[in-house]
């Protein structure tokens, strides 16, 4: 039989009654059957002939037997006639229980005798008593049950056909049940073993995983640690190459010092002053100079001397000799004279080479001045990356370093802007918003032509630092003061690049006014590439302000800003309303800065300071250009570069046209 545990894990309510239902069929199966074998016709005679045998020595006590037996066949008959097993037809049961009704008069002795002789016939008959020692007359002892039991054959006879069905039935059942029993145990057996075998591989996956997460921790810290070496590691090498790059710079300086020049303090009274004292070049030009003009002095006095042996004018004496003499004198005197001159304009471009080579070297002692003052000269590491090495150069308010990005592996420029401690608070915040302002503009912007913006964080309180790309080569201006003058061919090349990026800038829905495009901020790269930088006081023009009319444009807020050489006729306006600039503006300033690499100066108040020309009012008068003789350059330069420096704005391009204009765009016909 199916116990509890396994009827729990039976898979379903049907399986759970079908072992029910075996089960009370093979019970009701079993009982049947010993009652069909009871109610035979052999075993009937057998016990009417035992009956016989019985009645020949009963006693009249037997009666009262015989009536308990009718009584307990009656009484069993009908407590059983709502079962479903077949005792509903009153076959009297000697197994279970035959015995157990019996009348109170009974005595004891005769209770337990009959207990022990009731049991059940070995074929499964009907129960019998064998006979009591005190019974005298064994024919008549059950003669009233062998009676019932043939009665009641005769009705389930009469009724068997009915219950054939149910009993198949029941018999199927109960071979369907312990089939379903022995396979609901064969899968439960499987599901077990199924079961013991994923917790042992539910372990084996836990121990793998716990083994993988110590793993990959000790990964993970050993790539920390290897990290924080390597970190380590490049910020030392980067602080020695700054240290070596430092000292290199500064013997050069000591080197270029004795050559070119140093600056040293004089006593002035009671006042010490910085002069600058030329180096040995100078010197070895001053004396070139100085023979040169001895030299021309010797060949004046000697053609002065070779001109007194000459007759006076109007003398009617002529010597021959002494006039052939003379005009001798005068041709080696004009060719002597030429050669100190070719020698004087040799001297001449020498001093201004070495002019322009000692303005670098004060811009580099300058900068070593400015380095040895200020606060990040010991290499500190920035945002927790950029290492800071040697300065590049300083400004009003900021300073430029270059630095090395630990995380990139790259050389970058970091613009560490400052505030002055001493300032009010509304300055502060004026400068801050300032400065916000650059960034937004320039973070928006990328172009091959453009500086990137790489990074903005703050380093404490008084100041933030943005990380820019490294230009490393030099910028504009400081090309024109080494070089002088350059070629229309490779001044109209750079040009086109810087107008490329200002096309760039004019495009969108927020059209850039660089407003301080100047040589200074036109920077190089390392393969001569034009790189347009310094927003701080680039303008943002707005959808709704662009039009095409005389009156588009926006205002100029900030007007006295910039640098004035650069600046068109139009932002020196006054009134009672701002002037209004568009991208015109850089039109101009490009037009200058043109004129400025082909001449070698600047078309309007070249030796001029910002404050002359404020007062001269030298850019509001700017009306018209005038080209020196040398160098000679195109026709299509000198007309672009008037397009460009037009008075009036309507007359001017914007910097979308002059980017299309022929004389930019490169194109062969």
């Amino acid at each position: 039989m199916t116990t509890p545990e396994r009827s729990r894990e039976a898979p379903s309510v049907e399986a759970l009654f079908q072992a029910s239902a075996s089960r009370e069929a093979r019970a009701r199966m079993e009982l049947l059957e010993r009652r069909l074998t009871s109610a035979s016709p052999a075993s009937g005679r057998k016990r009417r002939d035992r009956a016989r045998e019985r009645e020949n020595g009963g006693r009249e006590e037997d009666a009262g037997v015989e009536r308990c037996a009718v009584a307990d066949s009656a009484s069993d008959s009908s407590d059983s006639s709502d079962d479903e097993d077949g005792t509903a037809y009153g076959v009297v049961r000697s197994g279970e229980g035959g015995g157990k009704k019996r009348r109170r008069g009974d005595g004891a002795g005769r209770r337990a005798s009959d207990a022990e002789n009731e049991r059940p016939m070995s074929g499964g008959g009907v129960a019998r008593s064998k006979r009591h020692p005190s019974q005298t007359a064994a024919t008549a002892k059950k003669t009233v049950t062998q009676e019932a039991n043939a009665s009641l054959l005769e009705r389930f006879e009469n009724t068997n056909s009915r219950g054939a069905n149910r009993e198949m039935l029941v018999a199927f059942g109960s071979t369907a049940g312990a089939r379903e029993d022995a396979g609901s145990a064969k899968k439960v057996k499987d599901l077990e073993e199924k079961l013991a075998t994923a917790e042992k591989d539910r372990e084996a996956y836990e121990r793998a995983c716990d083994e993988l997460r110590a793993l990959n921790n000790d990964l993970k810290l050993k790539h920390e640690r290897a990290n924080e070496a390597r970190a380590r590691g490049v910020h030392q090498l980067a602080v020695k190459l700054a240290a070596l790059e430092r000292k290199q710079m500064r013997m050069q300086i000591a080197e270029e010092g004795l050559r070119l020049g140093t600056i040293g303090v004089q006593r002035v009274g009671s006042v010490l002053q910085e002069v600058w004292e030329d180096g040995r070049a100078f010197h070895e030009l001053d004396e070139r100079l100085n023979r040169l003009a001895e030299s021309k002095k010797l060949a004046e006095e000697k053609r002065k001397q070779v001109k007194k042996k000459l007759p006076p004018p109007g003398s009617a004496q002529m010597d021959t000799a002494a006039h052939a003499e003379y005009v001798l004198s005068e041709e080696v005197h004009k060719a002597r004279m030429a050669i100190i001159r070719k020698e004087e304009e040799s001297i001449k471009t020498e001093r201004e080479a070495l002019e322009r080579e000692k303005a670098a070297h004060i811009r580099a002692l300058k900068r070593v001045r400015d380095e040895d003052g200020s606060r990040f000269n010991k290499h500190p590491v920035l945002g927790d990356r950029y290492v800071l090495m040697n300065l590049l150069g300083r400004g009003g308010f900021s300073e430029v370093y270059k630095a090395f990005d630990c995380v990139e592996m790259r050389e970058v420029a970091c613009k560490l802007h400052q505030l002055n401690p001493q300032w009010s608070e509304e300055r502060k915040r004026t400068y801050v918003r300032h400065a916000a302002r650059e960034c937004s503009i320039h973070k928006a912007l990328d172009h091959p032509h453009v500086v990137r913006l790489i990074d903005v964080f703050e380093v404490d309180c008084d100041s933030f630092c943005t990380v820019l790309e490294l230009c490393t080569g030099d910028d504009l201006d400081a090309r024109l003061k080494a070089q002088g003058s350059i070629s229309e061919r490779e001044a109209r090349a750079i040009l086109a690049q810087v107008f490329s990026g200002l096309a760039y800038m004019s495009t969108g829905p927020k059209r850039i006014i660089h407003y301080d495009l100047k040589p200074g901020n036109i920077l190089f790269d390392e393969a001569g590439r034009v790189k347009i930088t310094d927003f701080g006081l680039s303008k943002i023009m707005e959808e709704r302000n662009v039009g095409f009319g005389a009156d588009s444009g926006m205002e100029l807020t900030s007007q006295g800003a910039g640098t004035y050489w650069y600046l068109p006729p139009e932002c020196f306006e006054t009134g009672p309303a701002p002037p209004k600039i568009s991208s015109k503006v850089d039109t101009w300033s490009c037009g200058v800065i043109l004129f400025q690499m082909i001449y070698g100066k600047r078309p309007f108040g070249h030796d001029m300071s910002q404050e002359q020309i404020l007062h001269a009012g030298t850019i509001r008068n700017a009306k018209d250009v005038e080209f020196p003789s040398k160098p000679s350059i195109s026709s299509e330069g000198k007309a672009f570069i008037r397009r460009c420096l037009a008075y009036k704005q309507s007359d001017r391009p914007d910097v979308l046209e002059a980017s299309k204009d022929p004389y930019m765009t490169f194109l062969t016909k």
